[in-house]
């Protein structure tokens, strides 16, 4: 079946959703997102961490906060970027004082070059796509550090899954065809980083990021 793009009102409607949830609906973000993703949002973002490398680690649009917690509980050093003050104080209610919230956007960092091991996004809003982030993203990061990005989720191929493909496909949150490699790969590539995709199972579920290293002086 074949499903007719969105008409430029309702899309801008969509976006208009999005915007509230992230800002002033954003005590509704955690079930919206367990909605969507069929209640695994939060091993999505925390499974991240197992891509992370070294101490210090820059979350850009940390949300709720999940992910920042969690590496907090590593043992790691943390610190989150957030434009939203809506999530700044969900995040903060999570972590507690131990872990620097910075409120700002990820096209002009607030951060001294080359102090992070490694830069995570999951599941960012469309300023990954911007490459001034990605340029701000290579500054910051050492030589040999890395930018991790899980960007996508494709729902599964089953009776389950068509209502959720179906509903990703009509909202635009499916990536067509070559996405990654136009919006992703190449604004980080142009950046001067090395690029590997990223791809994981989970539950018929397939998850969608890249890999991204700046690299070592010679």
């Amino acid at each position: 079946m074949v499903i007719s793009p969105l008409s430029k009102w309702t899309f801008a409607l969509l976006q208009a959703f999005f915007h509230w949830l992230y800002h002033g609906g954003a005590w509704a973000y955690d079930g919206v997102a367990a909605l969507a993703s069929m209640g695994r949002w939060t091993r999505w973002v925390t499974r991240a961490l197992d891509e992370v490398e070294g101490t210090w680690v820059l979350e850009l649009g940390h949300g709720p906060g999940h992910l920042l917690a969690a590496m907090a509980r590593q043992g790691l050093r943390p610190v989150g970027l957030d434009p939203s003050p809506a999530m700044g104080q969900r995040a903060r209610r999570r972590t507690g004082s131990s872990v620097p919230l910075v409120r700002g956007r990820a096209q002009a960092l607030p951060f001294r070059d080359e102090v992070f091991d490694t830069v995570v996004a999951t599941f960012p809003a469309p300023f990954i796509r911007d490459p001034r982030t990605w340029q701000e993203a290579a500054r910051v990061v050492r030589p040999g550090g890395r930018v991790v990005v899980l960007f996508a989720a494709h729902p599964p191929l089953s009776l389950v899954g068509l209502p959720w493909r179906w509903l990703y496909r009509l909202a635009g949150l499916q990536p067509p065809k070559g996405l990654l490699g136009a919006f992703l790969h190449d604004p980080a590539r142009q950046a001067g980083l090395e690029v590997e995709p990223w791809t994981f199972p989970d539950g018929g579920w397939t998850l969608h990021g890249i890999l991204a290293r700046r690299p070592s002086r010679p």
